[in-house]
């Protein structure tokens, strides 16, 4: 499909990015693949890339050319960055031209935005705490455990490892110390049986649905996952948690701005459209 904004033709790079970064976005929320949205990822990432472009025409439109100087100094800054991840001098200097003209869209469009916010308010006490409140997931702080673990391998004989495994949790249900007994029966080359923390980052993980359902203290049944048998204790336990208002001021206020700040560059893009012309062939 072709893209023209304004008569500008869209690079349909930038939308195969915009789309690859949207669904990657939502399979790590949802842990499952979401080919059947697709289509719709597809619309979000054109609808992206149409606002960029109109922001970027307006900035064009608003704000002349930087001094050449300026323009130097971000340039050297720009390759300077490129070659510390790896780009070639000559690779670079093929699309020094290409480069420049990112970099001057892009002073243009940081000076726009400049304009574009100098009138929003400073965000008060109470606009904090009204934001925060409707925002709070986003400070939202994982559930994380001290884990301590041991693993055996079933491959020669699964239930004799499996009638281990149950002794052992006998034991240390008994009273015996479970960081001694799985270091003395674990299967693990390297002997490692201290997990350290570990988040709670995915919610339909065999290994950590486990660890998870556990209380402070409690050693798991024997269970099974990925070919392996496992025992795990829960050393320290942090539920999940939001942070206190107080205690994540700065960082709240930060996020309001830059909340309100994208909010702003939106409702101008959704002006802009209404006078723009869209062609999708």
């Amino acid at each position: 499909m072709m893209l023209k904004v304004n008569g500008e033709t869209v690079d349909p790079d930038l939308i195969d990015e915009a789309f690859m970064r949207i669904k990657s976005e939502a399979e790590a929320a949802t842990e499952v693949s979401c080919c059947e949205r697709d289509e719709e990822f597809r619309e979000r990432a054109e609808e992206e890339v149409i606002e960029g472009v109109l922001l970027a025409q307006e900035a064009e439109r608003r704000v002349p050319e930087p001094p050449a100087d300026e323009v130097r100094t971000k340039l050297e800054d720009s390759l300077r960055e490129w070659r510390s991840h790896g780009a070639s001098w000559e690779m670079l200097e093929k699309q020094r031209d290409q480069l420049r003209d990112e970099t001057v869209a892009r002073m243009r469009m940081e000076k726009f935005a400049e304009t574009v916010w100098a009138d929003l308010p400073e965000p008060d006490e109470a606009a904090l705490r009204e934001w925060f409140g409707q925002n709070e997931d986003r400070f939202r702080k994982r559930a994380r455990a001290r884990v301590r673990h041991l693993v055996r391998f079933p491959d020669s004989d699964p239930p004799g490892e499996y009638r281990l495994m149950l002794s052992v949790r006998e034991r240390a249900l008994a009273g015996e110390d479970f960081a001694t007994l799985a270091d003395e029966h674990t299967s693990r080359e390297d002997k490692q049986t201290d997990l350290g923390w570990i988040e709670h980052e995915r919610l339909l993980n065999g290994f950590e649905t486990m660890l998870f359902s556990l209380r402070e203290g409690e050693v798991s049944p024997v269970f099974f996952y990925e070919q392996c048998l496992h025992l795990v204790r829960i050393e320290k336990l942090e539920p999940e948690h939001v942070p206190a208002f107080e205690d994540i001021r700065d960082e709240i206020r930060d996020l309001c701005i830059a909340d309100r700040r994208r909010e702003a560059l939106h409702q101008l893009a959704v002006e802009l459209r209404q006078t723009s012309e869209i062609e999708k062939a």
